[in-house]
Order: C-alpha cells, then sequence, then structure tokens
C-alpha cells in the first residue's frame, strides 16, 4: 500500500482511508488460501509524532492516527511498515510493532556483491574493468541500481558501446552530487 494515497484534503476522509485499508485486508485474508501480508510503504506520513492541535489540520491528522493506532492494536496478521525517518515515528506507534530492523548502508564486500549482482552480465567491458574499485564509493543498494541503470542508458547510445569505470564514476558522482543525505550549501547569486 503506498502511504501517500491515504491522505486526503478532504475533512473525513483520511479517516475513511484508514478504515478500509483494514477492512480490505480482512476481506481479502478471509478470502486467501495463505496469509496475505500487509506493507505499508513511506509509513512516516501517517506514524509521525503527533502534534498538540492548534489547526483543523492538525485536529484531523492527530484523528486519523489515532484510528490507526486503534486498527494496528486489533489487526491480526502480519504489518510491515517502511521508513526513511524511524526518529519521526510516533512512540505510540513504535511500541505496537514488534521488531524493528534497521538496513544500514552496505560495507565494502557487500557493495562489491551488489556491484557484481547488478552489473550486466554480457555485456563489453574495457579491459581491466573492476568492480571492486566501483565498491569503493560508499553508495546504498538503490543508489548502485540507479547508477548501473544510468551508465548504461549512457553507453547504449554509444557509436561503440563499452562500460567503462570512468563511466561509472561519472555517474556516482552525479549521484553524490543530487542527493539529499549530506550537507548542501545554497544561495543566490547577483549579477
Amino acid at each position: 500500500l503506498d502511504c501517500s494515497k491515504i491522505l486526503s484534503m478532504y475533512v473525513g476522509e483520511s479517516e475513511k482511508n484508514v478504515r478500509k485499508i483494514f477492512d480490505d485486508f480482512r476481506d481479502i485474508a478471509s478470502k486467501s488460501k495463505t496469509e496475505p501480508i500487509l506493507l505499508l510503504n513511506e509509513a512516516d506520513q501517517f506514524l509521525s509524532a503527533r502534534t498538540s492541535a492548534t489547526s483543523s489540520a492538525d485536529k484531523m491528522h492527530n484523528q486519523m492516527q489515532n484510528i490507526f493506532l486503534e486498527q494496528i492494536e486489533r489487526f491480526e496478521g502480519i504489518l510491515i511498515a517502511t521508513t526513511n525517518l524511524l526518529e519521526n515515528i510516533d512512540s505510540a506507534f513504535s511500541r505496537r510493532f514488534n521488531y524493528k530492523v534497521e538496513f544500514k548502508k552496505p560495507n565494502f564486500s557487500q557493495r562489491v556483491e551488489l556491484w557484481q549482482k547488478m552489473l550486466p552480465k554480457d555485456a563489453p567491458y574495457e579491459k581491466d574493468f573492476d568492480s571492486k574499485v566501483l565498491a569503493t564509493y560508499s553508495l546504498t543498494g538503490g543508489q548502485i541500481n540507479l547508477i548501473v541503470k544510468n551508465t548504461a542508458f549512457k553507453v547504449a547510445v554509444k557509436e561503440k558501446p563499452l562500460f567503462r569505470l570512468e563511466d561509472f564514476i561519472d555517474e556516482i558522482n552525479r549521484e553524490k552530487d543530487g542527493n539529499f543525505d549530506g550537507e548542501k550549501s545554497m544561495g543566490f547569486l547577483s549579477k
């Protein structure tokens, strides 16, 4: 379930959407021969810390969260919630999950394995191409996947398609420069 589809700007609609998720799950579970899993992707959108309700929007968001807490409390099945913002999750929600699993950035040997798995197997590579050089860059699996795809697109339009380390490193640098994880300085230039 894509959690961005739950939130609505209309009064009462988000709360209905929350109830519908769990009602639909119960319906699917009753018809299924195997136990389904409810996966809430990007769950931080509604599992975030509750606020002291000062505006009507805050009150609606808190109401939706209360309904979610209620539904999770009564939930019978396997529920998985994903987030990149674990620190923003309300402690009331956190207590309702039996297990919390953190996926850290892969270490060097794990990155070597990721590169080897994601690089095209029968593609033309430059002489002395060594994926271990690429693994020296601290990247996530998702970033490596994106870099492989972007490099493949770049190589595909060349007159003589050949995977070179330089092309991958260019894409790595573009990914790192465009990544929002680190601190960036931003300003305005006047002439």
